[in-house]
């Protein structure tokens, strides 16, 4: 969730805000109709999130499995850039509107910039992305593979040509399919492995592999889809108190 934040960061900065819709209607239920499973490997442990998808791309649902919770967090994003925090035990929905949130946040930051520019570091981490030509087969679909360089050392990331849009994922339900048009040419997102699932349709992030030169323990999959599957899954807004941060309750 770290990694998809700091790019929801840099798609601010690189000048991309989506049209705000201050609307805190939900639909009264949302038809997913791709499931996938994904595994964190960690030094805390093992993590699972199971992600619902429409095809379109409109809607997708997180559930995650938290390390030493008996509880799943669940987050909706919605076709409008909503981020919705639900709570199943409570039967709470908490509304971000993160269109709106992201302008105030990037405008904030580019005029702190403007005052304060940030210092640059000589030992700053430098990371280079390339596409090897490489491909496998995962869960059904061709993956691609793109080597990540940092002075740490090299990792193999693999992105799945998947037969539906993800892009909410990766953006925090900000933007669509066309929000790559926008920052392909921007130059913060060259070398930045989570854009790569922005600037190419259908891309979906499913492994991580980190080379065997490291430390003991630290080597192997960092991160592995477990399942790709066609769903019928319907989830419910009927029965939840829905609020929007910032906004008085009704």
């Amino acid at each position: 969730m770290q990694k998809i934040f700091c790019f929801t960061v840099l798609v601010v900065l690189a000048g991309y805000c989506p049209a705000q819709n201050n609307s805190t209607t939900l639909p009264s239920s949302i038809t997913f109709e791709r499931t996938v499973v994904q595994q964190t490997n960690g030094e805390e442990g093992k993590a699972t999130t199971t992600y619902y998808f429409t095809i379109n791309g409109d809607y997708a649902m997180a559930k995650h499995d938290e390390v030493g919770e008996d509880e799943k967090a669940m987050v909706l994003y919605t076709k409008d850039g909503k981020m919705c925090m639900i709570n199943e035990k409570e039967k709470t929905i908490v509304i971000m509107n993160m269109p709106k949130m992201m302008g105030d946040a990037g405008n904030a930051i580019k005029e702190g910039i403007k005052k304060h520019p940030l210092p640059k570091k000589d030992n700053e981490e430098k990371m280079t992305v390339t596409k090897t030509g490489k491909t496998k087969t995962i869960c059904g679909y061709t993956a691609y593979e793109y080597e990540i360089t940092n002075e740490k050392g090299k990792s193999s990331w693999w992105y799945a040509a998947v037969d539906f849009d993800p892009i909410k994922i990766y953006t925090m339900g900000a933007g669509n399919s066309s929000m790559a048009d926008k920052i392909k040419d921007n130059p913060a997102m060259k070398n930045n492995p989570m854009a790569i699932p922005v600037m190419n349709k259908n891309y979906l992030w499913a492994e991580i592999e980190v080379a065997g030169n490291l430390p003991a323990g630290q080597a192997g999959k960092g991160m592995e889809t477990k399942s790709i599957t066609k769903t019928t899954f319907t989830f419910s807004t009927a029965g939840y108190s829905i609020q929007e941060m910032g906004k008085k309750k009704q």
